[in-house]
């Protein structure tokens, strides 16, 4: 049986029943109803398990890891602006803001990734490891299928927040299509197609 999974149970699947006792249950609990990512001891509890394991997905050089991609549920402007100074937010949009979403869910700007970080993981997913800036659009690039998904990303053609705003309406963002990649500064705080990681442990 694989830790990781949920199983079901019933009497059909698990015969001979038994009443039989054990202590060997182990078992993680939500405790705030929050999405990701999944904190031991803020967003989830343990009984019997050892801990969550490892968040990363995309290991970059140094040690620094991400997530997996999601899509963040977005902040009303009223959310936004009641959690802002908390979460590291400068501005908010006037309504339906998945940058404000993005950080919400990583437990503010300081565990999004910089722009810096997001020219690594492109570096990472191009055939060769081209060199990816910061703030670079590359060009006549080669995408081996897979190589995404095998790091917890979608297939390109997909967007990733940076924990980078531009103004109350934008934000610093990375795309990453089959055979290009360059950084936005004017994504719209509004646009539900990015996706987000963030700093794993």
């Amino acid at each position: 049986l694989d830790p990781v999974k949920t199983y079901g149970w019933t009497t059909e699947d698990n015969k001979p029943v038994s009443n039989a006792t054990s202590n060997c249950v182990a078992a993680v609990f939500e405790i705030n109803g929050s999405k990701k990512p999944n904190k031991q001891n803020e967003d989830v509890a343990l009984f019997n398990a050892n801990g969550l394991g490892s968040s990363c997905a995309i290991e970059l050089d140094g040690g620094k890891c991400f997530t997996a991609a999601f899509t963040p549920t977005p902040l009303t402007k009223a959310e936004c602006e009641a959690q802002k100074s908390e979460l590291g937010i400068k501005e908010c949009y006037y309504d339906n803001d998945y940058l404000a979403g993005a950080v919400k869910q990583c437990g503010g700007v300081g565990n999004m990734p910089t722009m810096a970080d997001l020219g690594k993981i492109a570096s990472a997913i191009y055939k060769g490891n081209p060199t990816v800036g910061a703030y670079n659009d590359v060009i006549n690039l080669t995408y081996e299928s897979g190589t995404a998904t095998s790091l917890g990303l979608p297939e390109p053609r997909f967007y990733l927040w940076s924990g980078e705003e531009g103004s109350k309406n934008h934000a610093y963002t990375r795309y990453f299509n089959p055979t290009t990649t360059g950084y936005s500064y004017y994504y719209g705080r509004d646009g539900s197609g990015g996706q987000a990681i963030c700093l794993g442990d």
